[in-house]
């Protein structure tokens, strides 16, 4: 009884070994797919580079891959051109998220829904480099159509007013007759008169010359003043233009930024008026061509900019204002953002992480 009953059992132990590889495919297949994931993104270097064949690379993207690793999800990107599009898509469920340069802000939060910030940053200024030359902008300020405009204006106030004062006493008054002699004598005292330096002995004595020399002194007064004015608040707009520092100085200059960013709804709060682009290299290309004194936008965003593209043009300035976080964007109450929030806490404080800035944007 015994050795039929081991012979039985050896038999069975065989046909368990046969059969458990032919068991195990069908049993890995019968594990649930991986769920399909649809996340917008916008080119923002360096957290979002789109290269030529159309895959993404960046500080974002990395984070979105390692994440989407561990949640076990397939990403498939879905390119924007502005960040309001995106997150109408991510507000509307379009998206299941939404990550590249996004700043976190009041009025974004009442309609979508952010994850914890990845990376604290805030606004920069990017100004022209070389802005040690300061007398030629100034020379060239003095050979400008309205300069001359300007002159012009004086010029031939004074003519006529030389030209009236002669013929109110080219009869009456000795320095003043004769032809080109008299009126030479009227031009000069009126030109004198302009500067507060007429000479009294060549003075009109008529009661009309006397008049309207009283009235063009008093005229001439008002225009040197509003002449010298303009020049000296266009030379003192030149030297500021030369001297930005810092936030406090973009009211004295020519801005320029990019619509519908957080560097835009900053300088409508500071009442500081801006050219806007459609993008920070078309603003840095103005800044470059002097169309713009300043230009202001996501620091790591501009230093990265002008360090590729203008290197030898442009500089970002050191100070760093207006300080904002990114975070990834998810539709309101999406269950999705915990478990993103859940993965971030380990991943953003590992040397993964630090790595990963420090090859994009180098150390400080």
């Amino acid at each position: 009884m015994i050795a039929p009953l081991k012979s039985g059992i050896r038999h069975l132990t065989g046909l368990a070994l046969v059969l458990l590889p032919l068991l195990a495919p069908p049993l890995a297949q019968a594990q649930p797919p991986r769920r399909e994931v649809t996340i917008g993104t916008k080119e923002a270097p360096p957290f979002a580079i789109k290269a030529p064949d159309g895959t993404w690379t960046g500080i974002s993207i990395e984070l979105w891959n390692r994440i989407g690793g561990k949640l076990g999800v397939h990403t498939t990107f879905r390119e924007y051109a502005t960040v309001p599009d995106m997150l109408r898509a991510t507000a509307a469920g379009t998206l299941d998220a939404a990550i590249s340069a996004i700043t976190v802000t009041s009025e974004r939060e009442q309609t979508v829904d952010f994850t914890q910030p990845y990376y604290a940053t805030g606004l920069g200024i990017a100004v022209p480099m070389h802005r040690e030359i300061e007398w030629l902008p100034i020379l060239e300020s003095f050979f400008t159509v309205r300069f001359l405009q300007a002159v012009g204006v004086l010029v031939a106030a004074a003519v006529s007013v030389g030209s009236l004062i002669w013929l109110f006493e080219r009869r009456h008054t000795e320095h003043f007759a004769g032809g080109a002699r008299g009126l030479g004598t009227g031009l000069w005292w009126s030109a004198s008169a302009m500067t507060q330096a007429a000479a009294s002995d060549k003075a009109p004595a008529t009661l009309l010359g006397r008049a309207m020399a009283i009235t063009w002194m008093i005229a001439s007064v008002i225009m040197i003043a509003s002449f010298t004015a303009g020049i000296t608040s266009q030379l003192t707009a030149k030297q500021i233009a030369n001297r930005v520092r810092g936030p406090s100085d973009l009211a004295m200059v020519r801005t320029g930024s990019v619509g519908a960013t957080a560097a835009v709804d900053y300088l409508r709060s500071q009442h500081i008026s801006a050219r806007l682009y459609p993008g920070a290299e078309a603003g840095l290309e103005a800044l470059r061509q002097g169309k713009v004194d300043a230009f202001v936008y996501d620091k790591p965003l501009l230093s990265w900019i002008a360090r590729k593209d203008f290197a030898d043009e442009v500089q970002v300035l050191d100070t760093l204002f207006d300080r904002q976080n990114y975070a990834i964007a998810v539709p309101t109450g999406s269950p999705l953002r915990s478990r993103i929030n859940l993965v971030m806490i380990d991943d953003l404080r590992d040397s993964w992480w630090q790595d990963v800035l420090v090859s994009y944007l180098g150390r400080d």
